[in-house]
């Protein structure tokens, strides 16, 4: 196991003992991550695309909008991206020369296909969204949020619906300023909608797509 993994694994347990992080731990997360992505996806990344993009002759800003669990997308746009330089790093997509190495073909590990939450209410509307996070969000919001949050569920040591804001796990902001832990599998997601519809006798049917 990564240091990177083995760090991931610690947090994991002091959230869900409910005791809290500290900079230096979140601080050491982000370098890793950082370490990750410079020194083996965009290198990756480079080799990947640079044969195929500069086929195309007019400035374009590509997008991966990655979200653990859930399907990843890549957004285009042809205007530049006006960010802050504080939190935004940018990376050169220059490969670099490899190292002479024993050949050897690069496997990928297989991944389980992506999928979708499709939720029927009784009087047959249905809800579904390309992302699950996203048909997740919009049930709650239709329930009403402060009506699920008083069933008082938690996850990953965290209430699921509450104002607290935590700098590790991902979380939606709703409205009301209400926000919602939305780091977990569409399995998961499946399974807390489920038991919010049965704490409040919804009778809602979800399905997993």
């Amino acid at each position: 196991m990564s240091k990177l993994e083995d760090l991931y694994k610690s947090i994991h347990t002091l959230k869900e003992l409910g005791l809290p992080l500290n900079e230096e731990t979140l601080e050491a997360v982000n370098n890793l991550e950082e370490d990750l992505i410079k020194n083996e996806i965009i290198p990756r990344l480079s080799e990947s695309i640079e044969p195929i993009i500069t086929k195309i002759e007019r400035p374009i800003v590509l997008v991966v909008d990655y979200i653990p669990d859930e399907e990843l997308s890549v957004r285009l746009t042809r205007k530049r991206v006006i960010t802050d330089e504080n939190d935004t790093k940018q990376y050169s997509l220059v490969p670099k020369q490899p190292e002479k190495k024993p050949s050897r073909k690069l496997t990928s590990s297989s991944k389980s296909q992506k999928t979708r939450l499709l939720v029927t209410y009784p009087d047959g509307k249905k809800i579904e969204r390309r992302f699950a996070y996203e048909t997740f969000l919009e049930v709650v919001e239709n329930i009403g949020v402060e009506k699920v949050a008083t069933i008082g569920m938690k996850w990953l040591g965290l209430p699921l619906i509450s104002k607290q804001k935590d700098d590790y796990y991902n979380q939606h902001e709703i409205k009301g300023g209400w926000l919602v832990v939305t780091h977990s599998s569409t399995g998961q997601k499946k399974k807390q909608l489920d038991e919010i519809s049965n704490a409040l006798n919804l009778n809602l049917k979800v399905e997993i797509i």
